[in-house]
């Protein structure tokens, strides 16, 4: 009887829905074999193999009607209201001052306006890839896990700066609310709970960081929901929390270079505390599940995958065995010391504030003692392991590479705080140490409460996010689409897309803006930015010479094909403007002069625009005569273009096609563009822009990964 009903049993739900996923992990694996050799089948099953695998491990493990019934239930108490206060205790609170913050929906961070172009040109309307490798000029390969859930939260909302934010405040709130479930789990306290939740909410360094983009928000809520789970599942015996928490490594690991990170240490801590105990493999297999198609990519791109970490190692290694200045190792020890203690530091969004203020070291380390005494080495670990990582790495102004270490610094203070409160002392002494430790405490979070403040008072008090260019791009974007320039402009609904609810304007255009940075490109995209702003080379006009800017308005104009309408030459006001509308008087005969302008944040922005007819431009560039001042334009485009084959010749022989150079990364670094040409070539004034240094190429600016 017993041997009868064992057989029916092999057969159960949960053997067959593992089966499943089982085999959707293959047909992910095959399907992404055949996707990156070029097999067109493979474009479509890669991810719903991918997506199938995961939904039938989860469901395998999913706890029955009765156990959801209750879990549900247990919901219904004061603990869910705690929790609830403070998600939107974080939520509200950033939104403090939000018309005068800088993350006001008017300015954006030059690498979120790269991200989002890299959604546009890689991810939108392109089969599924865990990862695409960016070209020269920055010649790394992003991963598409936040641009897919990018992708998705702009469509249901809009498509701006407003839903943009959004998208990264639910990312952070995530990260909160699964950081004090983590010290709940830990520390079952209330009080320790709260106080953790105000250092981590009031935090200037994860407070603006909620606003200034990067994939990393998204490994971090990924890594601190797969720690809880983890924990949960030992500690509750629920293989339904293993495996979301094996999934959600996967997901971690597939979601930014960061990723690796949470995985060393997942590694390490399963050699040193884990071990043996670790029951089943369910949170290995869901690892797997979630992060095949990112082991695909890694598995047919490995050059592409490694090459831009390759290249810090590099560095670092050669630092290690005694290279000299300026990369030598006291290099890496002063740009890591300047990085948490140096005021001001160089720190790109708080140069005059601390990562970590120096009060909440009474803190974190002392609860970095009591992590190792009570074997939390998982904790310890990720507090520690992004500190080593930016110290490898080097560069400058690179403290977003720590974003992942905040919720374990917090929950180290926790540990410290939760210390405090177990101490078996008289009450007096008791009382005596727990009021210096709030002094200690409010020494640190008074000033990072008024810092907070002072910034969000201000739009235009942290540079990057750039609010003029925000609105230069809005006000340039009305004018390509044929629409009134607003004035001041505005967001509206769908600034990132072309506008679906007016004719074509009747001209083309092309425009030489004084700052052609990523965010110009980002908002004139569906209208082919690439040709809008060749007329500056595609590059800020402020970093170019007068020569420069010239020989990039006359290949713009030759290379124009008239399309039956009118065009529009449009220079945005500078010092090298007027000499450079000059060279363009043989024309006056053919064309009207005008200018355009709009205020902002107290300034007023002129462009002086030039609109030449559709059939006196025929006339120039059907008959090649008839106009006088044509030829000025026209004989230089000779000689320059063979400077042009030369230099890409020079480039191609010297081992470097398709790479760059430290002094090409350098000159994308100063000027933001996201569209130069792999043979781009311009020079940096020794004045550098914005007052910007670098070392070996390593842009003090941003050096992004």
């Amino acid at each position: 009887m017993d041997l009868s009903q064992e057989k029916p049993r092999f057969f159960t739900p949960r053997i067959l829905l593992v089966g499943l996923s089982l085999i959707s992990l293959v047909i992910c694996v095959l399907s992404g074999a055949a996707h990156y050799r070029k097999a067109g089948w493979g474009d479509s099953w890669h991810p719903i193999g991918w997506l199938f695998s995961m939904a039938f491990l989860v469901f395998a493990f999913l706890p029955g009607q009765r156990r959801l019934t209750a879990g549900f239930r247990s919901l219904v108490k004061p603990k869910t209201a705690f929790f609830v206060f403070w998600v939107l205790f974080f939520v509200m609170s950033h939104l403090w001052n939000f018309r005068t913050a800088p993350w006001n929906g008017n300015g954006l961070f030059e690498d979120s306006a790269i991200d989002l172009l890299y959604l546009k040109s890689y991810v939108m309307g392109h089969p599924f890839q865990p990862a695409w490798f960016h070209p020269y000029p920055y010649l790394i390969s992003r991963e598409t896990l936040f641009h897919y859930y990018l992708w998705a939260f702009l469509d249901l909302f809009g498509h701006n700066i407003i839903s943009y934010e959004a998208a990264l405040l639910v990312l952070w709130s995530g990260v909160f609310i699964f950081t004090l479930l983590l010290a709940d789990l830990f520390f079952g306290s209330f009080v320790v709970t709260s106080v953790t939740a105000l250092v981590f909410n009031f935090l200037p360094f994860a407070f603006i960081y909620t606003f200034v983009g990067y994939r990393y928000p998204l490994t971090v809520l990924l890594c601190v929901a797969s720690l809880y789970f983890l924990h949960l599942g030992f500690r509750s015996t629920s293989s339904f929390a293993l495996s979301l928490g094996g999934i959600a490594a996967g997901l971690c690991f597939a979601s930014s270079t960061v990723g690796k990170q949470y995985v060393l240490a997942l590694t390490l801590w399963a050699i040193f505390y884990a071990g043996l105990r670790w029951r089943g493999l369910k949170q290995a297999y869901g690892f797997l599940v979630a992060a095949a198609p990112i082991l695909c990519y890694i598995l047919f791109n490995w050059e592409h995958y490694t090459y831009y970490e390759g290249t810090f190692i590099h560095r670092f290694l050669g630092a290690a065995r005694g290279q000299p200045v300026p990369n030598d190792m006291r290099y890496y020890i002063t740009g890591l010391w300047s990085c948490f203690f140096r005021v001001p530091g160089p720190r790109l969004f708080l140069p005059d504030f601390l990562p970590v203020p120096l009060a909440y070291y009474f803190f974190v380390l002392p609860g970095l003692i009591f992590a190792i005494w009570q074997g939390r080495y998982e904790v310890v670990l990720l507090a520690t392991l992004p500190v080593v990582a930016v110290f490898t790495s080097g560069g400058m102004t690179v403290e977003h590479r720590l974003l992942l270490a905040i919720p374990f610094w917090i929950i180290l203070m926790g540990f410290a705080f939760a210390s405090l409160l177990r101490l078996r002392l008289p009450p007096g002494f008791k009382i005596i140490l727990l009021g210096m430790s709030a002094s200690i405490l409010a020494s640190g979070f008074v000033p990072s409460v008024q810092y907070i403040y002072v910034k969000t008072k201000d739009p235009f008090g942290l540079l990057y996010f750039e609010q003029e260019q925000v609105a230069v791009s809005r006000f340039l974007r009305d004018v390509v689409a044929g629409k009134q320039p607003a004035n001041p402009p505005r967001l509206e609904q769908d600034e990132f897309n072309r506008a679906e609810d007016i004719p074509d304007a009747p001209y083309d255009t092309l425009i030489s803006p004084r700052e052609a940075t990523s965010v110009v490109h980002l908002f004139l995209h569906d209208y082919d930015d690439t040709r809008i702003l060749s007329f500056c080379g595609g590059t800020p006009v402020v970093i170019m010479t007068q020569q420069d800017v010239w020989s990039h308005n006359k290949r713009a104009i030759v290379d124009y094909v008239p399309q039956r309408k009118d065009l529009k030459l449009i220079w945005e006001s500078d010092p090298k403007t007027k000499r450079r509308i000059a060279m363009f008087r043989p024309l006056s005969k053919l064309a009207t002069a005008d200018s355009i302008s709009f205020s902002f944040g107290g300034r007023v922005r002129i462009f002086y625009v030039m609109n030449i007819p559709q059939k006196e431009y025929s006339a120039i560039s059907g008959t090649r005569q008839g106009v006088a001042g044509y030829a000025s334009l026209a004989r230089p485009i000779s000689r320059w273009r063979e400077r042009e084959r030369i230099a890409k010749r020079d480039v191609q022989q010297s081992g470097l096609a398709g790479q760059t150079s430290l002094v090409h990364q350098q000159n994308k670094r100063f000027c933001g563009s996201s569209r130069l040409n792999r043979n781009s070539i311009f020079s940096v004034p020794s004045a550098s822009w914005r007052e910007i240094g670098a070392r070996n190429g390593a842009s003090p600016l941003k050096v992004p990964m």
